[in-house]
């Protein structure tokens, strides 16, 4: 009977000393996983920066100096951290051909530049988060531009080294996220084929228009889509298109559309003649 009573104590011992191992294993895992999701993965090609502000990733900065701001037009100072390291941590950077992508700087406007992913990897680029020299008790000075106001928050592209009057470089203010995208994908669906003329349109659209406008879906939507699902050849009268493109103030009053100063009318018959190319390579209805 004793003997009997001993088993049974070792045997309730034995599944109450179970019973806490098992709590413990349970406290522990949830841990683990927590610590496994806050890991950013490296494989994307989209980085969304308002996720990696909210999630207190993007705070270590450094005093950067822009000797000629193209935005400002005066000498400013931000605290920013490098683009570089930005790619590096959050995407697949490392794994891809830079010569192969464009960057595409996605902004809550609209506006949309982009540019060879090797010019900018090869610059020194700095995304900002707030601004030194704003009023006290602000992060932003605000922006004046054409009469209008506008804000920079939350983010700024912005560089060392690198004149304002670059065209080439962009500069976009109100930035939300940056993308890597593969020319095949991007490119390949705006470029004519085989038509200098169209190809000299489109070098010229790349440089003036695309970041505002799209074109088969691809571009800036500041302004309106110019391609699908109808040409804006296809609804416009030529002459004054070409009217509206060199001088939108002279047809609609408060335009965003800002008066290209530095193309000529020739370059606006190429700007033409590649809309009216693209209107007959249309991507697919789905």
């Amino acid at each position: 009977m004793q003997k009997s009573y001993l088993k049974l104590v070792a045997l309730l011992f034995l599944t109450l000393a179970s019973c806490q191992q098992q709590g413990k294993q349970q406290q522990i895992v949830p841990k683990n996983t927590t610590t496994a999701s806050a890991k950013k993965p490296t494989d994307t090609m989209t980085i969304d920066l308002l996720a990696l502000q909210q999630e207190g990733l993007l705070k270590e900065t450094r005093l950067v100096t822009v000797q000629d701001d193209p935005v400002y037009h005066s000498v400013k100072r931000y605290q920013a951290f490098a683009l570089s390291s930005l790619l590096a941590n959050y995407t697949a950077i490392k794994t891809i051909d830079p010569t192969a992508y464009q960057i595409v700087f996605e902004c809550i406007d609209g506006y949309k530049p982009m540019m060879p992913l090797q010019k900018i990897m090869n610059s020194k680029a700095y995304v900002a988060v707030s601004d030194v020299d704003a009023p006290k008790g602000q992060l932003w000075s605000a922006i004046v531009k054409d009469g209008h106001q506008m804000k920079a928050a939350p983010f700024y592209l912005i560089y060392e080294g690198v004149a304002s009057t670059a065209s080439d470089y962009k500069w976009p203010y109100n930035l939300v996220k940056i993308h890597l995208v593969n020319n095949s994908e991007n490119i390949a669906l705006l470029a004519p084929k085989n038509d200098p003329k169209a190809q000299a349109g489109f070098a010229l659209f790349t440089k003036n228009c695309v970041t505002c406008h799209a074109i088969n879906k691809i571009g800036g939507s500041m302004g309106p889509e110019l391609n699908y699902p109808k040409s804006v050849t296809e609804y416009w009268n030529k002459a004054q298109l070409k009217q509206f493109i060199q001088h939108p103030a002279s047809f609609r009053n408060d335009v965003k559309m800002p008066m290209l100063t530095t193309i000529t009318p020739k370059d606006i018959d190429q700007i033409v003649y590649y809309l009216e190319y693209m209107a007959k390579h249309k991507i697919k209805s789905n």
